[in-house]
């Protein structure tokens, strides 16, 4: 019996002993949970509660800082005389401009002039060799005064009654005929040498002696720029405004301290249906010959002056579509919408949108909004608003 206890005594103690192993496992995790746990909610807590703090101390912070003013410069808008005018671009050409080109083949005996002179009407440009052609006309002339001495010779007969009617038909035709030969052998001639029609400067030229030359090849050409013209196409709007002997201004790039004058010369007298245009030309001296073939110039069309009101160039705004300035009142910027006009020497016209008693913001402007505060900078400092 003491055996039996003794036996049941040593494994209860070994049972007790297993269970508190695993209980004092299981307690261990549990604590090592709960410390976790709390762990990880103190740290939500604290986030949330300084989430809360910065909030709070932002909204407070920004409910007490007041945006500061911008300083700007201002100016009313003023009246100005402008011109009601139109620009265009155009070409300049010469008033008269022609290709070179030989009358006759053959082959160059003699040419005078180089690239680029000036020659005057009348002067020889080339001769062509012209033996053959003379022949042909000393052969027509001896023709031509035998036919003459015949058919005087068959008039004095006929005076005596010698001499039939039907006979000195037939010489005066063989006189004519004659006559003709003469006048067509002089053209021959006269064909192989080219003179300048008019007075005018030569483009490029290069003949040489004994080259052999074709009607259709084009050995140079003649421009006279004494005067010139160009051609500008206008709006319909101007078309009942514009008449001949209008004076136009003209500058051109390579003279940009230069104006030139000219007139209209030409008004189309229809409209164009396609770009509801019409076309002019204008004529323009050029005695020093400055203006070139082909070179291009700005004109100017003006038809008449008007008094508008003008604001600084630099104070308008274009943003897509819209266009506007803005305008201080009662140390706040106000955008205020406007039309444009024509804009002339630095100011723009102002159609619409303003009054003459407006400040209208000149520098400055490139950080404010509507409503935004302002402070007007004194003529002073108004170097430090534009830097």
């Amino acid at each position: 019996m003491s055996w039996a206890s003794a036996l049941t005594s040593s494994a209860l103690r070994s049972l007790l002993g297993r269970v508190a192993e695993r209980v004092e496992t299981w307690l261990v995790r549990a604590i090592k949970w709960l410390v976790g746990f709390i762990v990880v909610a103190c740290c939500a807590a604290a986030g949330v509660w300084g989430a809360d703090y910065l909030t709070a101390n932002g909204e407070q912070a920004a409910s007490t800082q007041q945006p500061s003013a911008t300083r700007v410069s201002v100016a009313s808008p003023e009246s100005r005389e402008l011109e009601d005018r139109y620009s265009a671009v155009g070409t300049i050409l010469p008033l008269r401009a022609i290709e070179l080109r030989p009358l006759a083949a053959g082959r160059v005996e003699t040419a005078p002039v180089a690239s680029g002179a000036r020659v005057a009407e009348g002067d020889l440009i080339f001769e062509l060799d012209s033996r053959a052609v003379r022949a042909e006309l000393a052969d027509a002339r001896a023709t031509y005064e035998e036919a003459r001495r015949e058919l005087q010779r068959f008039l004095e007969l006929q005076d005596r009654a010698v001499s039939s009617q039907a006979t000195i038909e037939t010489a005066r035709a063989a006189f004519r005929r004659a006559e003709a030969a003469v006048q067509l052998a002089q053209a021959n001639v006269e064909d192989r040498r080219l003179v300048a029609p008019f007075d005018g400067v030569l483009g490029a030229f290069d003949l040489d002696p004994g080259e052999y030359i074709e009607p259709s090849t084009i050995v140079s050409t003649l421009e006279d720029l004494s005067a010139v013209e160009a051609e500008f196409a206008l709006p319909e709007r101007y078309f009942a405004r514009t008449r001949t002997g209008q004076t136009v201004r003209l500058e051109a790039r390579p003279y940009p301290e230069r104006v030139f004058t000219g007139e209209v010369d030409f008004v189309a007298p229809g409209i164009d249906p396609g770009t509801r245009s019409f076309k002019v030309r204008i004529l323009v001296d050029n005695a020093d010959r400055a203006l070139a073939g082909g070179m291009f110039v700005n004109a100017e069309l003006v038809f008449d002056s008007y008094e508008a009101l003008t604001v600084p160039d630099d104070a308008v705004i274009s943003e897509g579509s819209a266009t506007y300035v803005y305008t201080v009142e009662d140390g706040t910027a106000r955008r205020t919408d406007i039309e444009l006009g024509a804009s002339r020497d630095g100011r723009a016209e102002i159609a619409d949108g303003l009054g003459q008693a407006a400040q209208v913001v000149v520098t400055g402007w490139n950080t404010l909004s509507d409503g935004s505060p302002v402070e007007i900078a004194e003529e002073q400092d108004r170097a430090e608003v534009l830097d």
